[in-house]
């Protein structure tokens, strides 16, 4: 018996082995190269498909508009050294390649549509070495799986709503540290709980949203009539030629790398649904309409917020703001009751949406990569024990949330810094799923999906994820960096070291040292989830 057995963590009875060699993914040609996945006991969940349209738009809108349009464009337009121009530039390449990924996944997707999502694109691609991009992603998964912005957001503008927190004055606090911790562990009793009534929770959050877009929209268009009175600075916009820089000594290769990195940032959701696929009814057509008119509808309202941020805050006002630039133009356009308290709980609402959608895609990735029997304790961690959610999962990631939260100081620049680190990892699987696509058609020749990703879109993506992965090092690292934490891309690339290092180690040296070999059997547990557990054959 096993500690976790003994301890009553996770029931022994909640396990049922059967031991049974995995069945290989048969592709049907009959459904115009619509992968049909007939024998793989790992399409299916016990939750059943029961996300229609209306649910997956919540979770993609959810997902994509959170904190990042209320946080982010301080950061941006830093680094875009407070040139107009540039500032609109990175946000529509942004979107850009946030439609173009959005396709690189629908046509991956109509291949194999079940959980999982980046994950499945990966290893279906790189199978050599044997399950070195497998693990080194499934642990990526795991170990970068946090919600540690959305937390800090909704932290932050809560407080400021409620009169706690001022901008101007410069000073920081763990106050809002707190109220983030709290946050978490309302995520992890939400979908813990209740697979439906958090399914519920969020819709009825993201339903809010929407109106939230509309808001944004509008405040778009009010900030046109706003007129900044003689003792105020003028506005960005208004005291600026468009290209006119407001601090060039600011702007650098690496700077605008770090711009494009926070505002893909804001677009990041439009592939998080793919990681729930087996629960998405008719996921091939549900995601294609979802996906497609929620980035419409998240780029509209961004580029109508930005329109506001330019038109009513001074470029000194933007920088000060840091991620309460959002609270900042509310407040000078509404006032202090209304902008301030109002409006920026309206927005903490919605980072409260976000972050329940974040935790939710994430505890599904993690039960995957679970599913998976790569790490230790593979097989309870992805079990749907106690009350038929991923609660394990949920923990893990939450924990992982908290710890950053611990472990990191209160300033503004935490937020960036885990914006672009987070970013970073992604923009490297990014590339390798891009260009996987392009390898993955080779090898399907004949065969047309029912979706199809434009190839000149699938280039953009790799040629914007090579730049943003090199650019970083180029220049003056000071930027990208906070505390005693090295910059954002060296931690990133050496999480991703460690995750190979333990690939290298468990599947390759042990192995080869102590003769013997990993053979992968599939096991059930109680409510019929397959699992796959590796075990050892000695030569």
């Amino acid at each position: 018996m096993s500690f976790e057995e003994a301890s009553g963590f996770f029931p022994s009875d909640n396990i049922t082995e059967q031991n049974v060699v995995p069945q290989p993914t048969i592709f049907n040609d009959l459904e115009l190269g619509l992968t049909e996945i007939t024998d793989d006991p790992f399409v299916e969940v016990p939750q059943g498909r029961h996300l229609g349209v209306f649910s997956t738009m919540v979770l993609f809108v959810a997902r994509i508009v959170g904190s990042g349009i209320f946080a982010t464009p301080s950061s941006i337009y830093i680094n875009c050294g407070g040139n107009t121009g540039i500032y609109f530039g990175v946000w529509s390449l942004a979107g850009l390649v946030s439609f173009a990924g959005l396709f690189v996944f629908l046509e991956y997707g109509s291949w194999l549509p079940r959980s999982g999502g980046r994950k499945n694109f990966l290893e279906q691609t790189y199978v050599r070495p044997k399950l070195m991009m497998s693990v080194v992603f499934v642990c990526f998964t795991v170990v970068s799986g946090f919600a540690m912005s959305n937390a800090i957001v909704f932290g932050k503008y809560f407080l400021y709503a409620l009169g706690f927190s001022d901008p101007s004055t410069g000073v920081q606090s763990n106050a809002s540290k707190y109220v983030s911790i709290i946050v978490i562990c309302v995520a992890v009793l939400v979908h813990g709980r209740s697979v439906r009534n958090g399914v519920r929770i969020q819709n009825f959050l993201g339903g809010l949203k929407f109106g939230l877009i509309g808001l944004m929209c509008l405040i778009g268009v009010y900030s046109f009539f706003y007129r900044a009175s003689e003792e105020q600075e003028l506005p960005s916009l208004k005291a600026n030629a468009v290209f006119e820089y407001q601090n060039r000594s600011d702007v650098s290769l690496s700077s605008l790398a770090g711009a494009f990195l926070n505002a893909f940032f804001c677009f990041s959701g439009w592939d998080s649904v793919h990681s729930v696929a087996s629960e998405v009814k008719d996921p091939t057509r549900t995601l294609k309409i979802g996906g497609t008119a929620s980035l419409l509808i998240c780029f509209t309202c961004y580029s109508m917020m930005n329109l506001a941020y330019v038109n009513v805050l001074s470029y000194e006002e933007i920088k000060q703001a840091g991620p309460l630039v959002g609270s900042v133009l509310f407040t000078k356009l509404f006032g202090k009751i209304l902008g301030s308290r109002l409006l920026s709980l309206s927005v903490a609402t919605s980072t409260l949406s976000n972050l329940l959608v974040v935790i939710y895609g994430l505890s599904r990735m993690n039960q995957e990569s679970f599913r998976e029997g790569y790490l230790p304790f593979s097989k309870q961690l992805a079990s749907n024990w106690p009350w038929g959610s991923p609660l394990p999962s949920i923990l893990i990631c939450s924990g992982l949330t908290v710890i950053w939260l611990a472990a990191l100081p209160p300033e503004n620049s935490s937020f960036d810094y885990l914006v672009s680190m987070e970013g970073y990892g992604n923009q490297f699987f990014l590339l390798l799923i891009a260009a996987g696509l392009l390898i993955h058609r080779h090898r399907q020749k004949g065969k047309q999906p029912s979706t199809r990703a434009s190839t000149l879109g699938t280039v953009l993506i790799i040629i914007v994820s090579a730049y943003t992965l090199v650019t970083p090092f180029i220049g003056v690292q000071n930027g990208n960096r906070i505390g005693f934490l090295p910059p954002y891309q060296v931690t990133s690339i050496l999480l991703i070291a460690v995750c190979f290092f333990f690939w290298l180690v468990k599947f390759v040296i042990l192995p080869r040292t102590f003769h013997y070999v990993l053979e992968p059997n599939t096991s059930y547990l109680a409510d019929g989830l397959a699992v796959t557990e590796w075990t050892k054959k000695t030569l």
